[in-house]
């Protein structure tokens, strides 16, 4: 081992930066690392319900309705 890689005992052990908890995106109350971003399963839940009722979009571009069959006519 290099000298200089050691530590002296009176040093603290260096740690990686925590992750700070945030809030949940739904209610607002602190994130559950099991649930994560969210409090709980119910707002999970919820969350999942705004995504399959189309309240949630991502943006892009238009999708056509036209095949390249449809121009032969």
């Amino acid at each position: 081992m290099n000298p200089s890689s050691r530590r002296k005992a009176s040093e603290p052990a260096t740690r990686p930066a925590a992750v700070k908890a945030g809030k949940c995106p739904i209610c607002g109350k602190p994130q559950d690392m099991g649930y994560r971003p969210f409090c709980s399963k119910r707002c999970s839940d919820i969350d999942l319900g705004r995504w399959l009722g189309s309240r949630y979009a991502v943006p892009g571009e238009p999708i056509s309705t036209r095949t390249e069959g449809d121009d032969e006519q």
